[in-house]
């Protein structure tokens, strides 16, 4: 591919305000800013791991202990990771870096040309691209390791590297909860849960947001700075968890990184640096110039992050009312109807059956319900009340002993409907 060589004509000048219509941020790479380190050779280790095992109870007994266990050892496993190339180049013309004074469009006239030096805006802006080739990579970079000099080194990404800790929605949108539960894959795995930060993109942070307003959760924003980013924080059930709208996550994806095992690895070239600037052969009127740099990301034990996949990607806002959240299903409680009055009407006669007994439910039963019967009898309306042996019938029949005395019925409800209710009383008369 020839060069673009910035001449006169090729890139006119104007006046007026820059505005940059593409994004400058780096947000990831200002994340873990304050940990940088060197290396001299395109690999780097990003961990040592091993595992010791523990966590249960042993079982010796004192004639046990008398013999020494059989010796075992712990295997090791080192994991690495690549620095990768970033190179751009600037060309420009003798004639445009004299001609920055000459000024096209419209209403010229006391205008002062933006930029001033071509040049230096054309680094600026190599410089920016960059940074944002970085960012990408460190967050969605593919590994790959040459073979040969003509093959490329990748360095692997964040998301990359996490293999552990995943948790998919299955196209569900994103819950505190569901933060709560890939927390608790990194405990489980070891990791601490200590510092982290979800990392979102804008439709996953409106989820979040709804869904804690939904259920009484809080998000307190910009609770924490770090390296000059102001990160919220997200309470969860597993504790906080800071929050941060980033770039370049996947549709549907969000990250929990541990910035404090993080690191941009840079492999400098001697006597020059990383990521310097210097003149190329000159070959006419012009001076052509090259940005170089190779960096590769530490992203520490994969197991200390984790990445919740399958989100929904539909930006819907929140349904009223709050949302119940189970790990097993809930079981259903039936709520019976229950016995409410039992009236006993007309006037128990001796020899004839009671009148039917009135029975009323608060609630009204699915089915008719159990229910079972026991007389009762005192002397005087609100006397002392005893069971009448082998009344428990729905009805009664008072016979010559019960003249004048006073009966009522105890009722009790059982299958469809419960309750246990007495009738009001009545005096039983002769037959006429």
């Amino acid at each position: 591919m020839a060069d673009n060589v910035i001449q006169s004509f090729g890139v006119l000048n104007y006046s007026g305000m820059l505005f940059n219509k593409g994004n400058t941020k780096v947000p990831f790479s200002t994340l873990i800013a304050n940990r940088a380190r060197t290396t001299n050779s395109v690999e780097f280790v990003t961990g040592l791991e091993y595992e010791t095992g523990g966590g249960s109870q042993p079982a010796i007994s004192e004639t046990a202990s008398l013999t020494a266990p059989d010796a075992t050892y712990i295997t090791r496993e080192q994991k690495t990771n690549v620095t990768q190339i970033f190179q751009e180049s600037v060309y420009i013309s003798y004639g445009k870096q004299s001609n920055m004074g000459t000024l096209s469009g419209l209403n010229i006239a006391g205008q002062t040309a933006n930029p001033a030096n071509e040049l230096d805006f054309q680094v600026a802006a190599r410089m920016a691209k960059i940074a944002r080739d970085i960012e990408y990579t460190f967050i969605n970079g593919k590994y790959a390791r040459a073979t040969s000099d003509d093959t490329v080194n990748k360095t692997r990404g964040i998301l990359t590297a996490i293999e552990s800790n995943i948790l998919d929605l299955n196209g569900e949108a994103l819950r505190v909860w569901d933060v709560a539960e890939a927390m608790k894959l990194i405990y489980d795995s070891q990791g601490s849960t200590n510092g982290l930060v979800l990392w979102v993109d804008p439709v996953a942070m409106f989820q979040l947001n709804a869904d804690a307003e939904q259920n009484g959760n809080t998000i307190v924003p910009a609770a924490r700075n770090i390296n000059g980013l102001a990160i919220s924080t997200l309470l969860t059930p597993l504790g906080e968890i800071g929050l941060y709208l980033g770039e370049f996550l996947p549709p549907g994806t969000v990250g929990i990184f541990n910035p404090d095992v993080i690191s941009r690895v840079e492999q400098p070239v001697p006597g020059k640096g990383n990521f310097f600037m210097e003149e190329l052969a000159k070959t006419g009127a012009g001076t052509k110039y090259q940005i170089f740099g190779q960096i590769g990301l530490d992203h520490g034990p994969e197991w200390m992050h984790a990445k919740i996949t399958g989100i929904s990607t539909e930006f819907v806002k929140p349904k009223p009312g709050k949302k119940i959240y189970a790990v097993d299903a809930v079981p259903t409680v039936e709520v019976l109807p229950e016995l409410d009055k039992v009236v006993l009407s007309g006037t128990p006669t001796v020899g004839a059956p009671t009148d039917a007994l009135t029975i009323t439910y608060r609630g009204t039963p699915t089915n008719t319900p159990m229910l079972t019967y026991q007389w009762k009898i005192a002397n005087s309306a609100n006397g002392a009340y005893t069971n009448i042996p082998d009344a428990t019938s729905a009805t009664y029949i008072p016979d010559v002993e019960d003249v004048d005395k006073f009966i009522k019925c105890e009722v009790t409800a059982s299958g469809t409907a419960v309750g246990k209710v007495l009738s009001n009383a009545k005096k039983v008369v002769a037959a006429s």
